[in-house]
Order: C-alpha cells, then structure tokens, then sequence
C-alpha cells in the first residue's frame, strides 16, 4: 500500500495485532532481495513509524518519522490520518499522539565485511 501526500509517495508495511496497527514507511527500491545479503549490505530504516494502540475504550497513537522526509505538520498529520483510517474503531475513540520528528546524526552497523 502506498503513502502519499503532495508530491511525495512511499511505500507502507502494515501490521495487525488485535486491533493495534504499526505503520512502517519505506522505499521499497531500496530494500534488499534475500540474494542481496551477501558481503557488503546496507540497511536503509525508511522513512519511521507510527503505532496506533487501543487500550479500552481509546487508543494512543505514537512513532518515529525521518524529518528530512515529515518536514512539516501538514504531512504529519497526513501520516496520522492514514493510519486512523486503517483502522474502523479510529473515528469514534479518543486518540492522543505524540509523534517524534528525528533527524539521523550517526549510525552502528554491521554489514559482512567487519
């Protein structure tokens, strides 16, 4: 399934557990095949993630998004919505969020070659 807001596009995973749902965005061009991981492989994370949790009668709504990508409030809000409407009991439930905008600084790896 695909994101999209504007001009910009991504890819989605989506898993179910209940009636909590976790949204990954990601560019699937950049996602390795199993022949792929051989020797020398990077390991894009995407753009985030957002996890919508019920707990009785209303639901929390949190996650991680690549700012370089979730620039601005309105394309927040675009990833919020899209992930309530994955979801049937959203429109009636009570959801506060707290989404974290992050900016990459550093990274650890291991890759097959160290």
């Amino acid at each position: 399934m695909k994101f999209n807001y504007k001009n910009f596009s991504c890819d989605t995973e989506i898993y179910y557990k209940d009636n909590d749902i976790i949204v990954r965005f990601f560019d699937s061009a950049k996602e390795q095949e199993e022949a792929d991981i051989i020797n020398l492989v990077i390991v894009d994370p995407g753009y985030g993630y957002l996890c919508l949790k019920y707990k009785g009668d209303a639901a929390l709504l949190s996650g991680l998004l690549n700012e370089d990508v979730f620039s601005s409030d309105e394309h927040i809000d675009a990833a919020i919505s899209f992930v309530e409407n994955l979801s049937p009991t959203s429109k009636n439930t009570y959801t506060p969020y707290h989404i974290a905008r992050i900016k990459q600084t550093s990274f650890i790896e291991y890759n097959g070659e160290y």
